[in-house]
């Protein structure tokens, strides 16, 4: 198995370092390499939190913002924030990440990080804010789950 699945309370010392779970840093892709090996590209995610995308998937984001036009508005706001949030971090021996001050600002991250497995990227929040976002998030999982699997939207049946 390759996703990156699972949640994971981690401690993150007063330096901004927390090590990445050792089930996740030891998945492997289809060539057999650490998923979560190399460069990793650490920003703002989505609601709050934090995105952690190892090399090949940043690879694949940037392809696809490559082939938007700048003369869009909304594709200019949101590339300045992506961007320029984003750093380039990678484990050292012990398994660890630096998270950058202003990073750690954005998610309002404090000594207990959760980390999140999302398929092809981790999401590193408050544990605080996670939870609100879940009780706040319209719809229950079984609709979303529906809405999403079969492309219907059940409202319209």
């Amino acid at each position: 198995m390759t996703g990156l699945v699972g949640q994971y309370q981690i401690s993150m010392d007063d330096k901004g370092r927390f090590p990445l779970p050792a089930r996740l840093r030891n998945l492997k892709d289809s060539s057999n390499k650490p998923i979560l090996s190399g460069n990793l590209v650490l920003t703002k995610g989505m609601e709050g939190c934090l995105a952690l995308y190892p090399e090949a998937t940043w690879e694949t984001i940037q392809g696809r913002m490559g082939k938007l036009s700048f003369t869009q508005r909304d594709f200019r706001y949101f590339s300045r924030r992506f961007y320029s949030s984003a750093s380039l971090v990678k484990t050292d021996r012990s398994g660890r990440i630096l998270v950058p001050s202003h990073l750690i600002e954005e998610a309002a991250l404090d000594k207990d990080v959760l980390v999140i497995g999302v398929n092809t990227w981790l999401e590193i929040w408050n544990p605080e804010r996670y939870r609100y976002y879940l009780e706040q998030f319209s719809g229950s999982y079984e609709e979303v789950a529906d809405r999403l699997i079969t492309g219907r939207d059940p409202d319209e049946e």
